[in-house]
């Protein structure tokens, strides 16, 4: 994934809104939403080339969606592909932060930021090129994550996006979804506001995926195409066990 919103505690207590948009080679095969993993019960998309995936939901409990960093030409590789590394930090029996960092130090991954977001916990692990993996916690409110830092102010869809969620910030679910299809199939505009929705270049938008968790709720929404044509399918079915109480 290459553009990812985050509202934690934003439409309530221990709520987690995740809306995130996947920029992918459109030769690179994938699968659309199914099972993951029964133990526990995973789902999301598959990568078919390299095994792993950039968004897992874990039962109704938690998501983990991966983002590329920018990479360092002078760091050739080779790499194991980091969705699965997504997909074992999505499996752990307890996913914390430290248990996740294990996990990333086992091998050698390009640049990337994964997001573990639950109604009870939300932090990242990320691997900037050149450096070593590090975690950081994520608090209440919104964020903009894209191929840098979290909420970077100098990266133009990040700080585009922020703007809007500081000038609209919705007041409901149906609000907020509504607002974040709008944001996931932004074109842009030369001189005013960067596209979100790409469809030239080596990387375009492939899919886009809008996943809710609270107390006893969970919803799974998922276009699998550019969200500026494709329709918003609810996937929910997939979601096996009980939302946290």
């Amino acid at each position: 994934m290459c553009t990812l919103i985050l509202g934690r505690d934003v439409l309530g207590r221990r709520s987690i809104l995740l809306a995130a948009n996947r920029d992918e080679d459109p030769a690179r095969p994938s699968d659309p939403p199914g099972s993951l993993g029964e133990a526990p019960p995973l789902a999301g998309g598959r990568d078919r080339l390299g095994g792993g995936t950039w968004l897992a939901v874990r039962e109704r409990r938690a998501v983990v969606a991966m983002l590329n960093r920018r990479p360092n030409a002078a760091e050739p590789g080779p790499w194991r592909s980091r969705g699965l590394l997504a997909l074992e930090v999505a499996a752990l029996d307890a996913p914390n932060p430290d248990a996740a960092l294990a996990l990333a130090r086992r091998h050698a991954y390009a640049p990337f930021s994964l997001v573990h977001a639950s109604p009870d916990a939300c932090w990242m692990v990320a691997r900037d090129a050149g450096g070593e993996p590090f975690a950081r916690a994520i608090e209440a409110g919104w964020h903009v994550l894209t191929h840098s830092d979290l909420d970077d102010t100098h990266e133009p869809r990040a700080a585009w996006l922020a703007t809007e969620l500081r000038a609209r910030p919705p007041g409901t679910l149906e609000a907020a979804e509504r607002a974040l299809r709008g944001w996931l199939a932004e074109h842009g505009a030369p001189g005013e506001r960067p596209a979100v929705c790409l469809h030239e270049g080596r990387m375009i938008t492939v899919s886009s995926s809008i996943v809710w968790l609270a107390p006893g709720e969970a919803r799974y929404l998922h276009a699998d195409g550019r969200p500026c044509t494709t329709p918003f399918v609810d996937r929910t079915s997939l979601l096996r066990g009980a939302a946290q109480p």
